[in-house]
């Protein structure tokens, strides 16, 4: 690329990122005798940086329901000033969210728990988009291939659960996540015994006969717990 061009596509990146009065003006005055309507150029920035704040709240519903609008206007203005967006594919620019608003929470006074709500929002969407190709048929108990793990301090299952009323619970939670391979929607929970056992066992592929001679439980109870997990998508069966 031309160092002209790259001088160009430099400048409308801060004008799009650095929003202000003056911001349009300085996009002109740093290329002399550009004679493109300002109005087109002042309606192209509008229309960015509204995809931009759109894309975000569509990714992080609950995490923008924990902040109010003035500050949560500040965030995006300097999330996309940090973080200009480089794909084609809009949800991608919104991937970085997590770890900017980790970095910046404390100094904003914003809830502590949203970078993890964040964090757990965006691992849904990429859970539900996973490429990851899930086989119609498995020789053996086998962990579903969209399986995300995420480690946060906040109950944050039960919160989403209810859709963001109240504040989530403190308290270590190992969360669950993955794409139930017919209904194709996300499914999540906070790991408990039984789903931690069918994950074992696909991993480690052991039987339920197995799990019931080592463990003294019921052999029947193993495969009602094998069966559940199946039913909801975490584990594949043959």
């Amino acid at each position: 690329m031309k160092p002209g061009l790259r001088g160009f596509f430099d400048s409308m990146e801060q004008y799009l990122t650095r929003p202000g009065p003056d911001a349009l003006e300085r996009l002109y005055t740093a290329h002399p005798g550009w004679d493109a309507p300002r109005s087109r150029v002042a309606l192209y920035g509008q229309m960015v940086r509204h995809h931009v704040t759109s894309t975000l709240e569509k990714l992080y519903p609950l995490t923008r329901a924990g902040v109010d609008a003035a500050p949560w206007a500040e965030l995006v203005r300097a999330y996309e000033a940090s973080s200009p967006s480089r794909s084609f594919e809009m949800n991608h620019l919104g991937e970085g969210f997590p770890g900017f608003l980790a970095d910046e929470a404390a100094r904003r006074g914003l809830p502590d728990f949203l970078p993890a709500l964040a964090r757990f929002e965006w691992t849904d969407f990429a859970v539900y988009t996973s490429m990851e190709p899930v086989p119609e048929r498995v020789e053996r108990l086998t962990v579903n291939p969209t399986l995300a793990v995420l480690e946060h301090p906040f109950q944050l299952c039960a919160y989403v659960r209810r859709q963001g009323r109240g504040q989530p619970e403190a308290g270590q939670e190992l969360a669950l996540l993955w794409r139930h391979p017919e209904r194709l929607v996300t499914m999540f929970l906070a790991a408990n015994d039984r789903s931690l056992l069918a994950v074992k066992m696909a991993v480690e592929g052991l039987t339920p006969s197995q799990v019931a001679e080592a463990t003294g439980v019921a052999e029947a109870d193993i495969r009602a717990v094998v069966e559940s997990c199946v039913a909801d998508g975490l584990v594949l069966s043959p």
